[in-house]
């Protein structure tokens, strides 16, 4: 038992959840729970869970722990990793050269383990890719364990996305198990949720989860056209899971994904592995993108001039308009070809002139000028924004800090205290957008202008935009249930609210100006003026869904995933 004070409780945690409070402690980490979790009942779950016999992958109690000698909360030991959900990430796998055998060799263990506990008459319930992690190393985790359903103590919780249909109350077994982990097989191999793309008419996620209508072999659903044709899957696991997503069987894919992890062969044209009983690499012969070469200078259909601004042999993916990272595995400033070798789980950023370096992990950000190099802690895994000489983060003490760098030194200035969990952008110290997350609401902060709704859903995915003619913030944001809400703000004023819009991009690759929402479809780049509720289409060969759309006064500039292109 460990007995904790005061003090304690008052230090910088390193997150925040539903139910509790995430410290460091001796180097392992205590979660504290909050006054709205019933502790009796948290409390004889976790000893049971102590005496179970788990796996070093399962991140389950060590120890108890209390306060006054009240029952708070448990110890466990401390991994670092990232979500499994970064895994459906193309351009996150790319950067840090991922390939499919690693995926799988991590499906392959986790699948074990699930078996394990299933033995054990313990069921994961609310399975999904958020309460799973990998380290570099490609070893699996399973975290939030004392939300499981143990015996007779059962789950009250499960993402939507991955909430078996046929569940029924909280009876969660090893059938909704396995299609939770059947959602999560499907989506970090191919990028897209199973229930994912697009219909005409559509339907919304959740329903075609009930229906049974998925991606696989479905003319009648539109995938994006930068979603990889996967081919490449064993046909034999592929059949398993169009059968848990469209009927209503349910069973751990087991012997074919060991055959298809033992099957594997590599492609030395596409760089990754395929299913090695196909005759011949299904997926060059599925994809003429391989043999393509880019547009160099064409137009709409409209005549407007499209200019292929950047692009060469050596990009594995372009991540802004002045940085890509090589097939080398190096950031690279487009403007003076300056690089810097990428570490795991680190993210690069340059100046415009290519003399600062910010190198930016999970606690911290490293900046390095041509003189010295600083390091400056932060909240574990917050946001960070640079614009040139400037960086804004959150420190420890949940401050927004601007951070200017100069070469008579670094002056810094707090923009507004936050919450915890917050999202934020900057167009400049006077423009800038702030959205603190509480339990049950999310706070608005607009340059000191505040705006509170309630509102207790999960972020995840979301796009804050700054329109520079009217300076206006545009904010949209979707939650676990697939829902999206679309709000325009001036000031602490909301102008404009739907929550009937659907997205299927990335919502920070939209654009924002002069009252006109900008997305990127396959081939077309479409304008939605919310003051007139009009919608207007442009014709353009250049762009899909993945396109990041940045409006620069009357052109467009669209960053792919391996070229930068002018339209206008």
């Amino acid at each position: 038992m460990i007995n904790i004070d005061d003090k304690f409780l008052k230090q910088t945690p390193l997150a925040e959840g539903g139910e509790g409070i995430i410290y460091e402690y001796n180097n392992n980490i205590i979660k504290i729970y909050k006054n709205t979790v019933d502790k009796n009942e948290k409390l004889n779950k976790i000893q049971l869970l102590m005496q179970k016999q788990l796996s070093s992958n399962v991140i389950s109690p060590i120890d108890v722990v209390y306060n006054k000698n009240q029952f708070v909360g448990y110890m466990m030991n401390k991994v670092d990793g990232e979500d499994f959900k970064r895994l459906s990430n193309k351009k996150f796998v790319q950067i840090n050269n991922i390939k499919t055998k690693d995926i799988l060799k991590m499906l392959v263990d986790i699948k074990n383990i699930l078996i394990t506990l299933h033995s054990q008459n313990i069921f994961i319930s609310d399975l999904n890719d958020c309460n799973i992690l990998f380290d570099k190393d490609y070893n699996v985790y399973f975290i939030d364990c004392d939300s499981w359903t143990i015996d007779n103590y059962q789950c009250s919780v499960c993402m939507d996305s991955f909430k078996d249909p046929l569940l029924k109350g909280n009876n969660f077994s090893a059938e909704t198990d396995s299609f939770a982990w059947a959602t999560l097989m499907f989506k970090s191999l191919t990028k897209i949720h199973p229930f994912g793309g697009t219909m005409n008419p559509d339907i919304d996620i959740l329903e075609r989860m009930k229906k049974g209508i998925s991606v696989i072999d479905n003319p009648n659903v539109t995938i994006p056209k930068t979603i990889n044709k996967w081919t490449f899957i064993s046909p034999k696991v592929l059949k398993e899971l169009k059968n848990i997503f469209e009927t209503k069987t349910r069973f751990l894919i087991d012997k074919t994904l060991d055959d298809y992890y033992i099957n594997l062969k590599y492609c030395n044209i596409d760089n990754e592995y395929y299913y090695s009983k196909f005759s011949e690499c299904p997926i060059c012969n599925s994809s003429a993108k391989l043999v393509e070469k880019p547009i160099k200078a064409t137009t709409t259909a409209n005549g407007i001039p499209i200019l292929l601004y950047f692009t060469n042999e050596l990009i594995k993916t372009i991540i802004s308009p002045d940085l890509y990272i090589d097939n080398e595995n190096y950031a690279t400033h487009i403007k003076t070809n300056k690089k810097v070798k990428c570490k795991n789980n680190y993210k690069y950023y340059f100046s415009d002139n290519g003399e600062i370096i910010y190198a930016v992990s999970n606690k911290a950000i490293q900046i390095k000028t041509n003189n010295n190099i600083y390091t400056f802690e932060k909240i574990n895994k917050s946001n960070v924004l640079v614009l040139d000489k400037m960086i804004y983060y959150v420190n420890l003490n949940s401050n927004l800090i601007e951070l200017n760098i100069t070469d008579s030194g670094n002056y810094n200035k707090i923009i507004s205290k936050v919450s915890f969990n917050n999202l934020f952008e900057i167009s400049d110290d006077k423009n800038y957008f702030i959205c603190n997350i509480y339990d049950n609401m999310k706070i608005i902060n607009i340059a000191g202008y505040n705006y509170t709704f309630m509102n207790a859903s999960k972020i995840v995915n979301y796009g804050i935009h700054f329109d520079a003619v009217t300076k206006r913030w545009l904010f949209i944001f979707e939650d676990s249930k697939g829902k999206f809400t679309t709000m325009i703000f001036e000031k602490n004023n909301i102008i404009y609210k739907n929550d009937i819009i659907k997205y299927t991009n990335d919502l920070s690759n939209l654009g924002f100006y002069n009252n006109v929402v900008f997305k990127s479809c396959d081939g077309i780049i479409k304008g939605y003026s919310y003051e007139k509720n009009i919608y207007k289409d442009f014709e353009c060969s250049v762009v899909s869904e993945d396109s990041k759309l940045i409006k620069d006064k009357n052109k467009f500039i669209v960053i792919n995933e391996k070229e930068i292109y002018k339209i206008g």
